[in-house]
């Protein structure tokens, strides 16, 4: 079980400057497409690659809308008139390996820009794939998703399965997981099949963020849902409708990405482990003379070296059971309150490590854990910089 102590919050006003995250951009803020990424465009049911990115268009018409797929994983998806339209990029992996034989967890990133269209019945949008050699499920097939958004006007509710397994805290929200099966069109065969659907379906939807799909196939198999070798993983956009068709609907990811975090996630471990009041101060000195650090090393960085330093080069500690933080190197032995246990605000923040590179974003639910969040998105024990406006905490998280 994983357990976290949230240590010193403190506001950062003036003294931070406004250009301090200027270099920190997030993919969030992502809304066009790369000039220098190759591109391929197609108009019919089709299945290719384009660099490493394997990509698909499908729909039931078989020409009912167009697509164009880019080497960086992006995408842009368009339905012209389409019965059932699926649009999907990222990694095909040949159904050779299940998730924990992978060698890291596998994630995907996204940023959506829509227009839902007409006629939209129904539209999942996030994560997508297949796995086969599925033991117990029929045709030995399972068709999954992770659905973050929607064209349609709500998420998608109970009727999309027929078990309704419960309920999962991932990538710093609520999903409900279902097991559906559906006799239809499916992987390896040009013929109807029956098969098994997984779903995770987040209570609120996003337009933009991370999803670890490992751990989802984590938390599935724990509800008794069965793993396979996986056939792809791959960020989607699907709409459709049973009975009419969906026309002018418009899904463009200007940025979308799924990979497997492997080896790059053990090298930098060692830096990211748990540490002490002495070993934080140091790393925030080197930090300080580092011009393309997100602290910088001028006399207004919040690490700086000036009088006017919050820190003077040293870092807050916790005192081995106690509440306050006490800020080492002030001349008042000032304290601060330590961060609560349990968010009381949700919201989006942004998350540093201590050398001030940016990691990524989290979304914090009202009454989260936020050790859990971080360690559900990162997987490493650590100190972590979190930001959320003009406020700054620093989060210590272990296993």
């Amino acid at each position: 079980m994983k357990k976290s102590i949230l240590t010193a919050s403190v506001a950062v006003m003036a003294l931070m400057s406004s250009a301090a995250f200027a270099q920190s951009e997030s993919f969030c803020s992502t809304t066009s497409h790369s000039s220098t990424a190759q591109k391929v465009t197609i108009s019919r049911n089709q299945t290719g690659t384009i660099g490493e990115i394997g990509y698909e268009l499908w729909d039931e018409n078989g020409s009912g809308g167009n697509a164009t797929f880019y080497d960086d994983g992006s995408m842009d998806c368009n339905i012209t008139s389409a019965k059932d339209y699926l649009c999907r990029a990222g990694l095909s992996l040949g159904s050779t390996k299940t998730y924990d034989q992978l060698g890291g967890d596998m994630i995907a990133e996204f940023k959506l820009i829509k227009n839902s269209g007409q006629n939209v019945q129904y539209s999942y949008i996030g994560v997508y794939g297949w796995m086969q050699q599925v033991q117990g499920a029929p045709s030995n097939l399972v068709e999954y998703y992770v659905i973050d958004n929607t064209l349609s006007s709500g998420m998608p509710g109970d009727w999309i399965g027929n078990e309704k397994k419960g309920t999962i805290q991932v990538d710093g929200g609520t999903y409900t997981v279902y097991r559906n099966t559906r006799t239809g069109p499916a992987i390896g065969t040009s013929q109807n099949v029956t098969f098994y659907q997984y779903f995770s379906v987040r209570n609120q939807m996003r337009d933009c963020g991370t999803i670890n799909i490992s751990e989802h196939m984590r938390q599935w198999e724990k509800m008794g849902m069965t793993m396979g070798k996986l056939y792809e993983a791959k960020v989607l956009g699907e709409a459709g409708n049973t009975s009419s068709n969906v026309s002018g609907g418009k899904m463009d990811f200007p940025y979308a990405k799924v990979y497997i975090k492997g080896s790059e996630t053990a090298k930098s471990s060692e830096s990211t482990q748990p540490a002490s009041s002495a070993s934080v101060a140091k790393s925030s000195e080197s930090v300080a003379k580092s011009s393309n650090s997100f602290f910088g090393g001028s006399s207004n960085s919040f690490f700086g070296g000036s009088s006017n330093s919050f820190f003077n080069r040293s870092s807050a500690s916790v005192v081995p059971g106690s509440s306050e933080a006490v800020v080492p190197g002030s001349s008042a032995g000032m304290a601060l309150p330590a961060f609560a246990m349990y968010a009381k605000n949700s919201g989006t923040f942004q998350v540093f490590d201590m050398q001030g590179h940016l990691l990524g974003k989290v979304e914090v639910s009202q009454g989260a854990r936020i050790g859990d969040v971080l360690m559900s998105r990162f997987h490493k024990a650590g100190i972590y910089l979190l930001k959320n406006g003009n406020s700054l905490q620093t989060v210590s998280v272990a296993k």
